[in-house]
């Protein structure tokens, strides 16, 4: 269902009269979606529109939602060269550790940083044994 679709219904137009005449708790505008847990009314039906797509495309997978590509953004700007600072800036965190919830390191990505320390380290490790063998 589409979000337009969904302010058009029953539902919609009954949350919106609770929340008119102060009856309205959190959970009003929540709905069970089909795996049984309350989301927010409008994310569900963006959520159903989105694997509706995904599905059609072939790339639909458990845990898809729009945060999905919030994650991704941050993930993909670390992973060519942006700083934990500048994707934490770009997101709007407050602190890194929320960033850090957001970022997912691929296992190439760990190899690869792990090549760079692997490489300073012989570099570095060279210098020294150039310094030694340099006589005063």
């Amino acid at each position: 269902m589409v979000a337009g679709a969904f302010w058009a219904s029953r539902s919609s137009r009954r949350f919106r009269g609770q929340s008119r005449g102060g009856q309205a708790t959190p959970d009003s505008f929540r709905l069970p979606a089909e795996t049984g847990v309350r989301q927010a009314a409008l994310d569900s039906g963006v959520r159903d529109a989105l694997h509706q797509a995904a599905e059609a495309e072939k790339c639909d997978f458990a845990g898809l939602g729009p945060h999905s590509f919030r994650r991704a953004n941050i993930t993909w700007r670390q992973q060519v060269g942006g700083s934990a600072i500048e994707a934490s800036k770009i997101a709007g965190h407050s602190d890194l550790e929320m960033t850090g919830e957001y970022t997912f390191v691929t296992a190439e990505r760990q190899n690869e940083l792990t090549r760079r320390i692997q490489h300073q380290l012989a570099e570095a490790s060279k210098q020294v044994e150039t310094q030694r063998r340099v006589p005063p």
